[in-house]
């Protein structure tokens, strides 16, 4: 495993969990969608491909399946080898790449807005 996260979990134990994020809200959660959260999550971390099907709880022909229409498209990069390992890091320049975080944000920023919306006209109870 690259790394264990600082609540002491592993990565995995997060992705297979049923878990909400704004990518899988938005776009549902097929495996394609799954792959790009786990690297949007991460955006410093490098992962190999034993990793990542680890993570994810996929399946190692649905991942080599995915994986390199995310590289085709410049999201995810291969960025060295270790031995036969090639590990993979989401691709920061790519402006898709900034597209998606600029979405997020937005995303995040409107469901901010509306809860204090929602909050705001509650009615407040006098005891």
């Amino acid at each position: 495993m690259g790394y264990v996260a600082c609540n002491g979990r592993e990565p995995g134990d997060m992705y297979r969990e049923n878990r909400e994020s704004v990518i899988l809200t938005l776009f549902g959660s097929s495996p394609k969608t799954r792959i790009l959260d786990l690297f949007l999550d991460n955006p410093l971390f490098e992962f190999t491909k034993n990793e990542i099907i680890k993570d994810l709880g996929m399946a190692k022909s649905t991942l080599y399946a995915f994986l390199p229409e995310l590289e085709k498209e410049g999201i995810i990069k291969e960025t060295r080898k270790i031995g036969k390992a090639s590990l993979y890091r989401l691709n920061s320049e790519s402006p898709l790449v900034h597209e998606l975080k600029s979405l997020i944000r937005a995303y995040v920023r409107e469901s901010n807005k509306s809860n204090i919306v929602e909050e705001e006209a509650k009615p407040v109870i006098a005891e």
